[in-house]
């Protein structure tokens, strides 16, 4: 079944879990970029960031063209902001729906912990099987929560 792994990265974590994943299972790898995003330091970045993750703003985003049809699999990457998902997910589950597909959704946060985004994402995601979760603790700096990522490939995905 052919793949796709789509993106949101912040400060680079997703991007390290996606880039692996899309390694290990052969699959098209696809970058959201948003145009509008918080500062990436000082308290801007978790004030602004939260704030607009919690009023679910969607801003303009930008990334490859996606044919669903070409799909049986989608997996969806992003960070967890404030306990929910960053608007460039948002902005992505929004613009660009999709039915009938494998869901695997993947959270990566400083505290590992993504269940309620989890939740708000499968509603989004009807119409759609959600097969597997997993929640990430800082991916891009911690080899054993990459493993964790190659675990899920071989135990959830294939």
């Amino acid at each position: 079944m052919k793949t796709a792994v789509v993106y949101y990265t912040f400060d680079g974590n997703s991007e390290a879990a996606a880039k692996r994943l899309a390694q290990l299972l052969s699959a098209d790898l696809y970058r959201i970029h948003a145009e509008k995003e918080p500062p990436h330091s000082g308290p801007g970045k978790y004030l602004l960031g939260g704030k607009m993750a919690l009023s679910h703003e969607t801003p303009v985003i930008t990334m490859p063209e996606i044919h669903f049809r070409d799909y049986g699999r989608i997996v969806i990457i992003g960070p967890v902001w404030a306990g929910t998902y960053s608007p460039a997910i948002g902005s992505f589950l929004r613009n660009f729906p999709f039915t009938g597909k494998n869901v695997y959704l993947i959270g990566c946060s400083a505290s590992g912990h993504g269940d309620a985004m989890f939740e708000e994402m499968k509603e989004k995601l009807k119409g759609n099987q959600v097969l597997g979760t997993l929640n990430l603790k800082n991916p891009g700096k911690n080899k054993a929560e990459m493993q964790k990522v190659v675990e899920f490939c071989r135990t959830t995905i294939l």
